[in-house]
């Protein structure tokens, strides 16, 4: 049998592993939480932003005279280790656990405090010396840690977002400098409209996802507002006078950056607006890309019977027993991603609006969808951007025949012929199953050389409005 120790709670007697970092507490957790594929280490952003709390609190508490030097001192070191991504196994907890956070503090507490009696030469379990809530949780409340955890950990993960963004949005600027005199129908109602490049189109992509990259900027700095220093529900009741003074500068120190706390602390407990603002814009930015994987779709459909007019990179068989197939693969990647994160933010809205009173205790599930959905998009929008649009092809002559024989180019050429005869022309090759512009050509009123001018000063005429 392997070496174990005793530890002892409220509810009796356990044995752990001798060598065990976690505690009683995160024993528990584990066995009763035990529902998911994602458990509290799988989550290193998390972890970091769990540790750096506690270290800014030990640090914060030193400075103040709650803590013992030396214990302070093992703490931070401890933290450091948890930073740099030591002792993940050591965090067991359900991500999805439904203690309202309390096993995922405790994990957390009870590694530091371990992890810190090592340090000072004891053994894990000498909470005599080091307790994982008399002195790693000094001046906290999971109420408190939680969340201001979960912001920051969001905070840094979306932030690889954003530049996966603006990745998708240079990707599809270059392709648009590339089809800046690719002359194609522009459609409305899945109908022909008017004239237009291939380039706008793409710019109009590029323009989009520029906008919602700003838009997940501006929505990640609410969550630099942080509950931390409220304690249990606001009153920071528990916490020794100047604690959220000196936490707050000691955790900016460390992060880099400034951090502040609510202006009210019971409103920064009670809601968690910040956390559904976010996941709005991502599932935002995600139905966005999901339109327009719609439209490369459809735009690249047949090749031979269907619009034609781009060619995709062609990555893989599409099908089993078609040969040759080729399907549009990674765009319909990108709709079903969009798919999973309007689910998740629908679970984060679900979970925003139930707090309870002086909390919201659904902050677990929050974490669980929201950091799925940015991963989600983070990696399909980086994939998407080098493996699909940056090899995307225009077939030009298609592009041009299509728009050719279109009544699209009807309104283009009512100045130079007037609205009565280009409605003949329209009604004529409608009858006749013709292209209009051959009959235009055919008639001697246009030829083809003016018809190619004249669509491109067509295409600028909005610029030029402009």
């Amino acid at each position: 049998m392997s070496a174990t120790r005793t530890e002892i709670d409220s509810l009796g007697t356990r044995e752990l592993p001798l060598r065990a970092l976690y505690g009683l507490a995160s024993l528990r957790g584990s066995e009763n939480f035990d529902i998911s594929l994602q458990k509290l280490g799988d989550q290193p952003a998390l972890l970091r932003a769990l540790a750096r709390i506690k270290r800014a609190a030990a640090a914060a508490n030193r400075e103040l005279g709650a803590l013992d030097a030396k214990v302070a001192g093992a703490l931070i070191a401890a933290a450091d280790e948890v930073i740099a991504g030591k002792h993940d196994g050591q965090f067991i907890i359900d991500l999805l656990e439904g203690s309202g956070g309390t096993s995922i503090n405790m994990n957390m507490n009870e590694v530091l405090a371990n992890r810190a009696l090592q340090i000072v030469g004891e053994k894990p379990g000498r909470y005599d010396v080091i307790h994982p809530n008399d002195h790693v949780n000094l001046c906290q409340s999971t109420n408190d840690v939680l969340p201001s955890a979960l912001k920051l950990a969001a905070h840094e993960k979306s932030g690889d977002l954003v530049g996966a963004l603006d990745q998708v949005a240079a990707a599809l600027s270059e392709r648009a400098i590339v089809f800046a005199d690719v002359l194609r129908v522009g459609r409305t109602c899945m109908q022909a409209a008017q004239p237009m490049t291939l380039g706008q189109a793409f710019g109009g992509y590029a323009s989009a996802i520029k906008r919602l990259s700003l838009k997940l900027s501006v929505a990640r700095q609410e969550l630099m507002v942080l509950p931390l220093g409220g304690t249990a529900i606001g009153t920071g009741l528990g916490a020794v006078p100047g604690y959220r003074r000196a936490v707050y500068g000691h955790l900016a120190a460390i992060l880099g950056h400034a951090v502040r706390p609510g202006d009210d602390m019971f409103d920064a407990m009670q809601n968690a607006d910040a956390f559904a603002r976010v996941s709005s814009e991502i599932r935002i930015a995600a139905e966005v890309m999901a339109k327009i994987a719609s439209d490369l779709i459809i735009l690249s459909s047949g090749p031979n019977t269907g619009l034609g007019e781009l060619r995709l990179p062609a990555l893989q068989p599409g099908s089993s027993i078609m040969p040759g197939k080729l399907n549009p693969v990674l765009p319909m990647m990108i709709q079903q991603v969009a798919f999973a994160i309007v689910g998740n933010d629908a679970a984060v809205s679900l979970s925003a609006l139930s707090g309870q009173l002086e909390i919201n205790h659904f902050e677990p599930v929050i974490a669980s969808r929201l950091f799925d959905s940015i991963e989600l998009l983070t990696r399909s929008a980086r994939i998407f951007a080098d493996q699909c649009i940056s090899g995307i092809r225009a077939d030009r002559e298609r592009s041009l025949s299509n728009l050719m024989q279109s009544s699209a180019l009807a309104t283009v050429f009512v100045p130079r012929l007037g609205y009565e005869q280009v409605s003949t022309l329209v009604l004529t090759a409608a009858e006749q199953m013709r292209p209009f512009i051959e009959i235009a050509i055919n008639r001697g009123l246009l030829n083809r050389s003016a018809v190619l001018q004249m669509l491109h000063e067509s295409t600028r005429y909005r610029e030029n409005a402009a």
